[in-house]
């Protein structure tokens, strides 16, 4: 059970980093605003939707794994490399959660016409936001991964 959950897992992180990444680039490499637009207009709710039960099931698999290798049972766990690298990378998926929830509610909201100059703000700085926890927390992983 545990290989297939931590299976779901990363084939959901490699999911949600992957449609990052593609809607990052297109905002960087069109530069047709237009053509940003219509592409982000169509593209950005099925992404929304899609990228809200990858997330769920990141933090669902996360979660078990999460007990299942007993980070729930140890005694002074930050104070333990594994427990403290642990505990940093779920302070990183609470903030880049919030990030995708503050993102999708400014999109989701302006999808179809001008953002306001506030929603801009916001739009853009989450989304980096979460470009870049992406790959810290991905590199977090990584090593956490060896440390089991």
């Amino acid at each position: 059970m545990y290989k297939f959950v931590l299976y779901i897992h990363l084939a959901s992180a490699a999911t949600w980093i992957g449609g990052a990444v593609l809607l990052f680039i297109f905002g960087i490499f069109i530069r047709d605003k237009e053509a940003q637009r219509v592409i982000y207009y169509h593209i950005g709710p099925i992404y929304g939707y899609f990228e809200s039960v990858v997330l769920i099931l990141l933090l669902i698999t996360g979660t078990y794994m999460y007990m299942v290798n007993g980070f729930h049972d140890m005694p002074n766990k930050f104070s333990q490399e594994l427990g403290y690298w642990m505990h940093v990378k779920i302070a990183l998926v609470a903030l880049i959660t919030i990030a995708t929830i503050v993102h999708m509610k400014v999109s989701f909201k302006a999808n179809g016409r001008e953002k306001t100059t506030k929603e801009k703000i916001l739009a853009r700085s989450t989304s980096m936001l979460i470009f870049i926890l992406n790959f810290v927390i991905l590199y977090l992983a990584l090593n956490i991964r060896s440390m089991l």
